[in-house]
């Protein structure tokens, strides 16, 4: 599709079982594949994206990483980034002590062409040695922030995100007709049972008749800063508890 080609979606998830997922297209279900649909001809369409997260403390070096396993900080072990700021050793954060932890303290990517703009990586599990296995790949020589969050930030990003994917309308005088949220199942355990306020904060923004559809992810996919109009600068990427929109009208 070519390097600059704009893809949103998210990740289909089994409820934080980590075990299966299942996907569905044409009256056929699979496993371990990708649905999509492609999209042409002549609409308006619009993307936000947004997580509310902010940096917390000094940057951190990934000295040391694979894929989505992190080794190495400044050359210390992985873990040590949370040992440092939460006093508990490694042994107190395997598996679920860590995933549960990092739904507010997860990790921020510092994203090298924008000043205040992080990709979020969910930590999920540690190893003896103090890999943190992430929900994403984590490159080396790339800087590494703790970051924390709130639900109250976490509603002022949907309304971030909302707001713009709403300005590439009014600025060609369209409305959505549709509306499509790719948001991350951590953001809804954050929620617990007020998830649904962060949907109707949205919906005040794109409008009570827009239809607005989605589910909760395992990782969601957008161009950086929800560029869609120049096309040297559409650059997708995988995100970790981020609300993606994307909308279609006339």
């Amino acid at each position: 599709m070519g390097q600059h080609f704009p893809v949103v979606g998210g990740a289909p998830g089994d409820d934080f079982k980590f075990e299966k997922t299942y996907e569905y297209r044409d009256g056929e279900t699979a496993t371990g594949a990708i649905a999509g649909v492609g999209l042409a001809g002549k609409f308006v369409m619009g993307a936000g994206v947004r997580h509310g997260w902010i940096p917390i403390g000094i940057p951190m070096k990934v000295t040391k990483s694979e894929g989505a396993v992190l080794y190495e900080l400044d050359g210390k072990p992985a873990i040590s980034i949370y040992e440092d700021y939460f006093g508990q050793k490694a042994e107190e954060l395997r598996k679920e002590a860590l995933a549960r932890m990092a739904i507010t303290y997860p990790l921020g990517l510092k994203i090298p062409q924008y000043e205040k703009e992080y990709l979020i990586r969910d930590p999920i599990t540690v190893d003896e040695k103090g890999a943190i296995t992430c929900a994403a790949e984590v490159p080396e020589g790339s800087e590494v922030y703790l970051m924390i969050g709130s639900k109250e930030k976490a509603i002022e990003a949907a309304e971030d995100a909302a707001k713009r994917v709403m300005k590439d309308f009014v600025e060609k005088g369209a409305k959505p007709k549709l509306v499509l949220m790719f948001n991350c199942i951590a953001r809804e355990k954050l929620f617990a049972q007020k998830a649904n306020d962060e949907i109707q904060a949205v919906m005040n923004i794109i409008g009570k008749d827009v239809p607005l559809l989605g589910f909760y992810t395992y990782g969601e996919q957008a161009p950086l800063n929800g560029e869609l109009k120049n096309i040297e600068k559409i650059n997708p990427q995988f995100y970790n508890e981020t609300v993606v929109m994307f909308a279609i009208g006339e």
